[in-house]
């Protein structure tokens, strides 16, 4: 069996990040390293509590992120580029434009163990888990995820607000 190994991985995007092309290859880099989901789980494994970050310097962020059942994850951006890679359960992805002053859903995209995919920075997304398990993913962020002023919104106004913990959790929705 594959084995994933995160050293090998990071340093891998690490230097995907610095080219022109940065991310053809660090999308290229994830649809390979996700081609064996198994292999990236049984190397990161479950967790509980807060993403885990993997890695961040100025340049990039890499997150091991977890999504729980029940819950979905409110409106936001990140106001840099993001490549995810499903490795287990899954994600529901929500596309959202504002739209005179309301939030207006565009497209919902379902993202399974091996599938990648890639958003710029003025996206704005809800996220829930793709079944009744919690969903794992590597998320990729081109540039300082935890230094970037970042936006939530509210489900019913598209009222924007600075993305903080409470503001976070106040719009958190649980669905079960």
């Amino acid at each position: 069996m594959k084995v994933f190994d995160t050293d090998h991985f990071i340093a891998r995007i690490r230097e995907a990040a610095q080219d022109d092309r940065a991310v053809r290859r660090i999308r290229e880099i994830m649809e390979g390293a996700v081609r064996n989901p198994q292999a990236v789980s049984d190397s990161l494994g479950p967790f509980e509590g807060d993403d885990i970050v993997l890695y961040e310097d100025d340049t990039i962020s890499i997150q091991h992120c977890r999504f729980d059942p029940g819950l979905h994850v409110p409106p936001h951006d990140h106001r840099i580029t993001a490549i995810i890679g499903v490795f287990e359960g899954g994600e529901i992805n929500h596309f959202y434009v504002v739209d005179e002053n309301q939030l207006v859903l565009k497209t919902t995209k379902k993202v399974m163990p091996g599938d990648v995919i890639s958003m710029g920075p003025e996206a704005i997304h809800s996220v829930e888990p793709g079944s009744d398990e919690c969903g794992y993913a590597i998320h990729v962020y081109l540039g300082p995820l935890s230094d970037t002023e970042r936006s939530l919104y509210d489900w019913d106004s598209g009222t924007e607000y600075r993305y903080t913990k409470d503001k976070y959790n106040e719009l958190l929705r649980h669905t079960a």
